[in-house]
């Protein structure tokens, strides 16, 4: 066997699987592949080579080496499966269920655009004059354009200039009559590009007026460091080369002292953004939008770019099981999962600090909470009455349900530490003291 083109032969196709998974770092021990996706690879380029040699053949008029070929890719479709494939796509499934994946934690984040944002900010003033300075200038740049808007790295990196002089603001009064004021005002802040996306699609790309003032300077020094005919608008030294959004991020993302500099990828920051939309609870034309924005479809956007969230899970599904549990789901009938709330099948009573001060009056409809000035009875269905106090008694307080009003507020405060799966730092003590402190001034 002199070359590849050998092995395509349906007397050689076991040879060429088994040479497949050996490739792919299979173990017979343990039947688990170290690359299950080199493993899948390897099938369509073979497939490949395969079809390639039989059109070789169709048009030297070899029938020999075209039948060859075709005995060799129908062993393909019905053994390449079962001997290569099918083990390769469960070690995937299985490392997928049981792996931990990571978002960028938020402040990682905010540290990096700050870090680009004082970098490019102190290279304006040189990069007309310097190469090196321009080059930096530009690889910022190009660093700001990706995080803001979510891109696949090689959708922005490659965003020619015929692109970005096309760029507008959006023009279309009828639809501004539906906005708000505040989304009236972005407008005019915002300067739109189409770029191409990924599979040909077209898909947006805002830039805000500090990043395009940034670019007008790059566009204004750019023929003293750039080849005429390069078309990228991140174009490096090269003729026809452009910076990688990938090696930019990776560099700023060290420089800038982020905590875990790693999760700091395009990919893991549009999953970021898809996840945190789960939280907001976008509309389903809204998550539309978002989707198209993104260069995907709805699909794309819930099935691989949302990460599970466990919190979202046992906080709000677990109630349909909690009501059904109960005989309870037909009371919840046309709410959604946020407005249902399932009461506990017993009430948890708070126990005194001494047993012996407990009373058979305890159990009344009523209970009487007193303090220095006032003395409050309160009934069972929570309605209250003052009346004066004679003397200082223990304060004994009921245990109540909490208000939606309460959950929807420590949801959206702890939104961003769950999602990135954090304690909370000491701020969370502030917000606790401020919402139990409004809760008993509402209570009273």
């Amino acid at each position: 066997m002199s070359s590849m083109s050998d092995f395509i032969h349906p007397t050689q196709f076991s040879e060429v699987a088994a040479a497949a998974k050996r490739v792919a770092g299979f173990q017979d021990d343990t039947g688990q592949y170290n690359a299950p996706s080199s493993a899948l690879r390897s099938g369509a380029v073979i497939r490949s080579l395969a079809e390639i040699k039989q059109a070789e053949g169709l048009e030297h008029g070899d029938q020999t080496v075209v039948e060859s070929c075709v005995q060799f890719l129908k062993l393909c479709e019905l053994k390449w499966p079962n001997q290569v494939s099918s083990v390769a796509l469960r070690n995937i499934s299985d490392r997928k269920r049981s792996g931990v994946l990571f978002v960028p934690l938020t402040e990682d984040v905010v540290k990096l655009n700050s870090f680009l944002t004082a970098e490019a900010t102190s290279l304006a003033s040189t990069a007309a004059a310097d190469a090196s300075d321009f080059m930096a200038m530009t690889q910022v740049v190009l660093a700001k354009v990706i995080i803001f808007n979510r891109k696949r790295q090689g959708e922005a990196s490659k965003v020619t200039l015929d692109d970005y002089n096309k760029k507008g603001k959006a023009q279309n009064s009828d639809v501004n009559l539906a906005l708000t004021e505040f989304e009236r005002s972005l407008l005019k802040v915002f300067d739109r590009v189409e770029i191409r996306g990924k599979r040909g699609r077209t898909v947006p790309l805002l830039l805000t007026e500090e990043v395009t003032s940034w670019i007008n300077i790059l566009l204004a020094a750019r023929m003293t460091f750039i080849h005429a005919d390069n078309p990228y608008l991140f174009a490096s030294s090269g003729e026809h080369s452009h910076f990688r959004g990938s090696d930019v991020l990776r560099k700023f993302a060290m420089a800038c002292g982020a905590n875990k500099p790693d999760l700091l990828t395009s990919t893991r920051l549009r999953k970021q953004i898809a996840s945190l939309a789960q939280v907001v609870c976008l509309k389903e034309n809204e998550l539309e939008s978002l989707a198209t924005f993104m260069g995907h479809d709805v699909r794309v956007h819930t099935h691989f770019y949302r990460m599970p969230l466990d919190v979202m899970q046992i906080a709000r599904i677990s109630k349909l099981f909690l009501a059904a549990e109960q005989g309870k789901i037909s009371e919840f009938a046309g709410k959604q999962l946020s407005e249902i709330t399932v009461e506990p099948e017993a009430e948890i009573e708070q126990v005194s600090d001494n047993d012996s001060e407990s009373s058979a009056s305890e159990h009344d409809s009523t209970q009487q909470v007193t303090s220095d000035t006032h003395q409050v009875e309160v009934s069972s269905s929570g309605s209250a009455g003052p009346c004066l106090a004679k003397k200082r008694k223990r304060v004994t307080m009921k245990r109540r349900q909490w208000t939606e009003a309460e959950k929807d507020a420590v949801r959206m405060h702890f939104a961003t530490a769950i999602m990135n799966r954090r304690l909370p730092g000491k701020g969370i003590f502030i917000f606790l003291t401020i919402t139990i402190c409004a809760c008993i001034r509402l209570a009273g």
